[in-house]
C-alpha cells in the first residue's frame, strides 16, 4: 500500500504556516506588551499555542480514525490504549484552554494551581501509569499518584517559566527527543508511538517555529507552553503500557533527559529566590538564559549556547548508549556534566547588562 505520509506532512506544514501567518499579520489577537522584565522591546503577538495545539490534536484524531493511509502507529487494537490516547489529548486540550484564559485574564496563581492539580490528578487516576524509580520497583499507587501529581504540575509550570526566549523551548524539546529514543527505543524510535506523536507535533508547529525565530514575531504564550509541558511530561507514562516489550518501562530518572538545563536553571533559580524571600510566582530576569541575553551575546548567542549544551548532552548519551553503559551510570554522568557546565556558565556570565 502506498503511504500518504509525505504529502500529508507537507499539507500539514503548509496549513500550519498559513494559519500562523494569518494570525501574525491580522489585527486581532492577544498582544504581549514589553515591560522592564521582558526580553523583547516591541509589542508582539502571543498565544500561538491556540493555533498549533488544535492543529496537532485534530491531526492525531484524524490519524486515529484513518490509520491505514500512513505508516505511523496510530491504530492501537487495544481499547485501553485508545482510551489512554483520548485522555492524553483531552489533557493537552484542557491545558491549552487554561493557558489561553490565563493569557487573556491573568488568573490568580492559587486558582490556576488548583485547576492544574485537579486535571493532572484526574488524568493519573484514570490512566494508572507504570514507572520505576532508579531502576527499582514502583511504589504504592496512592503514593505514586500523589507524588506524580505534584511533580508533573511543577514540571509543567517550569516549562512555562522557562519559555521566555525565542526558539529556546522548541530547540530544547527537539534535542531532548533523541535522548528519549536512546532510553526507550521501542516507544520513541522511528515508527513507534512516541516518534509519531513528536513528528505530528513539530509539523503542526512549523508555522510557529517560523515566526518564533529571533527576533520573534509570535510567542506561544501559556496556551502553548502549558499544553506542551503536559504533553512531554505525560506521554512517557505510557511507555510500559503501550510497548510490546514489557521490560521497557519509564523510569523517573529519565525525566531529566526531557530538558536537563531547564531542570537545573529552574530549580536553582527558584531555590535562590526562596532563600532571598522573593515572590516565587512573580516575573523576573534571574534565569541564566536571561543573564546571557543581557550581554553582548544577545538572544542568538544565548540560544546557540544552550543549543550546544543540549546537543552535547545528547551526543554523550549516544556514545554511552553505544557502548552499552548501564542506564543509572549514564544518568549520573549526564547529570554531573550538565550541573558542571551550568555552574561554569553561571560563574562566567556577569549580571551587569553589557549590551
Amino acid at each position: 500500500m502506498v503511504s500518504f505520509l509525505p504529502p500529508m506532512i507537507a499539507i500539514l506544514a503548509i496549513l500550519s504556516l498559513i494559519l500562523h501567518s494569518f494570525y501574525v499579520h491580522s489585527r486581532f489577537g492577544v498582544k504581549d506588551v514589553p515591560n522592564e522584565r521582558s526580553l523583547h522591546d516591541v509589542v508582539t503577538k502571543k498565544s500561538g499555542g491556540m493555533f498549533f495545539i488544535p492543529l496537532f490534536l485534530l491531526s492525531i484524531l484524524g490519524l486515529l480514525f484513518y490509520p491505514d493511509t500512513t505508516k505511523l502507529s496510530f491504530a492501537p487494537e487495544n481499547l485501553s490504549q485508545r482510551t489512554d490516547i483520548y485522555l492524553l489529548l483531552a489533557g493537552v486540550f484542557i491545558f491549552c484552554i487554561l493557558g489561553f484564559i490565563d493569557d487573556l485574564y491573568h488568573l490568580s496563581p492559587k486558582l490556576r494551581l488548583f485547576l492544574e492539580l485537579s486535571v493532572v490528578g484526574t488524568f493519573l487516576i484514570w490512566t494508572n501509569p507504570e514507572l520505576t524509580y532508579f531502576g527499582l520497583g514502583s511504589v504504592p499507587k496512592f503514593v505514586q499518584i500523589f507524588g506524580l501529581t505534584i511533580f508533573l504540575v511543577f514540571a509543567i509550570n517550569l516549562v512555562n517559566f522557562m519559555d521566555g526566549m525565542d526558539w529556546y523551548l522548541v530547540t530544547t524539546i527537539f534535542l531532548s527527543y533523541f535522548s528519549l529514543a536512546f532510553v526507550c527505543p521501542n516507544f520513541y524510535a522511528l515508527g513507534n508511538y512516541g516518534y509519531s506523536f513528536y513528528l505530528i507535533l513539530f509539523v503542526s508547529m512549523f508555522g510557529f517555529i517560523f515566526y518564533n525565530f529571533p527576533r520573534a514575531k509570535l510567542f506561544m504564550g501559556d496556551s502553548g507552553s502549558l499544553a506542551l509541558g503536559f504533553f512531554v511530561m505525560a506521554l512517557p507514562l505510557f511507555v510500559g503500557k503501550w510497548t510490546e516489550l514489557k521490560s521497557e518501562v519509564w523510569d523517573a530518572t529519565y525525566y531529566f533527559y526531557l530538558f536537563p538545563y531547564f531542570w537545573l536553571d529552574g530549580i536553582f533559580t527558584l531555590t535562590k529566590r526562596f532563600f532571598q524571600k522573593k515572590h516565587l510566582f512573580s516575573a523576573h530576569r534571574e534565569h541564566l538564559y536571561q543573564r546571557i541575553t543581557e550581554t553582548k551575546l544577545g538572544k542568538i548567542g544565548s540560544l546557540l549556547i544552550f543549543f550546544s549544551l543540549n546537543l552535547s548532552v545528547v551526543s554523550i548519551h549516544l556514545v554511552l548508549t553505544f557502548f552499552k553503559i548501564p542506564n543509572l551510570f549514564i544518568f549520573l554522568t549526564l547529570f554531573l556534566f550538565s550541573a558542571f557546565s551550568y555552574g561554569i556558565l553561571w560563574i562566567l556570565i556577569p549580571r551587569k547588562n553589557l549590551a
